[in-house]
């Protein structure tokens, strides 16, 4: 304990000194923290761009001359795993408004639609049963969409043309919707593109089919993906194809660890870097000390005991250099969060990585100032000026 005193009140000795040491290893220090939250934000925001999108549960589509029918829905719903299932028209048409025309993916959707595929309603409301009953012309829109046709947002009440099957079919807007994909838009141009949404009937109505383009189906809470997938398939038979839409989740937020841990691995360079100066202020601890030392040592004090005074100074500067930049780190992931509207989640594995690195470090980098000076013999360290 007498140790631990002595190395505590050595830091204050050169108070200039010791901060700037603290100062470049909580720069480090802050670097990891800043990009492992910075990784944890971009890995939040594709998976909600994603699941925005619609990328989650399973996507059956038939393959061949094979057509997906109502007798497939049923069979998809009787599956145990599965909670939902509804059936998807895609066109990818044109749509047009007094004179404007603009690409855009309309899905033909059932009323539960909204349990399955993420949609958050801004106005209007949505597909119903009675329009999916009645195949009634009516359209829910994206604002993204809104905002290009008629450049504003609310535009319920408003009328648009569809091409389908050639023919341009009049659909009412009930309702505009928050943009899904957002993120993927600003930062792939027209790659995604803008969605509407139509009951599924009023689609066959005006193609003149009878099939469907696509089955999403919502997994249960308690289902396994895996084996899920599995019984679809034998349910189904081999001419319907399942497609796991969480892997496109998986495969993104695997890429995100990736890039997060080789950034966060440059960042730790750096705090190494900033290491090299725990050493150099022990070094120069150590030559304005000699005298001291010697004293120490014509008095009683043991090599060990100059060693461990010198190498407590050394990891106490080291981790209070770590706590620093870790603290700041997540004041500033914190503040980013909340200036994002995003929910911040304390990167506890990272913080105690950071901290076990600056302490290991600090033992480290201060172990040869330590070990030269309990080398120091009493005779020549007192001779010395």
């Amino acid at each position: 304990m007498e140790l631990l005193k002595n190395a505590w009140r050595n830091i204050f000795r050169r108070p200039s000194r010791s901060l700037l040491t603290i100062l470049s290893i909580a720069i480090g220090a802050f670097s990891v923290m800043a990009i492992g939250t910075i990784g944890q934000l971009g890995q939040q925001a594709v998976t909600a761009e994603l699941s925005s999108l619609g990328l989650q549960g399973m996507l059956l589509s038939a393959e061949g001359e094979a057509a997906l029918t109502r007798e497939c829905l049923s069979r998809a719903e009787e599956v145990p795993q599965v909670a939902e299932a509804t059936p998807l028209l895609v066109n990818y048409t044109d749509i047009l408004v007094r004179g404007s025309e603009e690409k855009a993916v309309v899905w033909g959707v059932d009323a539960d639609v909204t349990r399955i595929i993420s949609m958050n309603l801004l106005y209007g409301r949505g597909i119903t049963a009675e329009d999916i009953r009645s195949g009634a012309r009516v359209c829910v829109v994206e604002e993204t969409l809104a905002r290009e046709m008629y450049l504003r947002d609310n535009v319920v009440g408003k009328t648009l043309m569809v091409l389908l099957n050639g023919k341009e079919e009049e659909f009412t807007v009930v309702g505009v919707a928050e943009a899904g994909g957002s993120l993927f838009q600003s930062m792939m141009g027209e790659t995604v593109p803008l969605f509407a949404y139509t009951p599924y009937t009023a689609q066959q109505q005006c193609t003149g089919r009878g099939d469907f383009d696509r089955i999403a189906v919502k997994l249960r809470a308690d289902a396994d993906p895996v084996q899920a997938e599995d019984q679809l398939s034998r349910s189904l038979g081999g001419e319907v194809k399942v497609e796991n839409m969480s892997r496109y989740t998986n495969v993104f937020s695997s890429i995100l660890n990736i890039v997060t841990l080789v950034l966060a691995a440059i960042a730790g360079i750096s705090l190494l870097v900033a290491c090299l100066s725990v050493m150099t202020a022990m070094l120069c601890s150590v030559g304005e000390r000699t005298r001291e030392i010697g004293v120490k040592k014509s008095i009683g004090a043991s090599s060990r005991d100059i060693v461990w005074e010198f190498l407590l100074e050394a990891v106490l500067l080291s981790l209070a250099g770590g706590l620093a930049g870790i603290a700041a780190g997540a004041a500033a992931g914190w503040a980013g969060c909340l200036a994002l509207g995003m929910a911040y989640r304390f990167p506890a594995g990272l913080a105690l990585t950071c901290g076990i690195a600056s302490l290991l470090a600090g033992a480290v980098f201060g172990a040869y100032p330590a070990r030269r000076a309990a080398k120091l013999k009493p005779v020549d360290a007192l001779r010395t000026e």
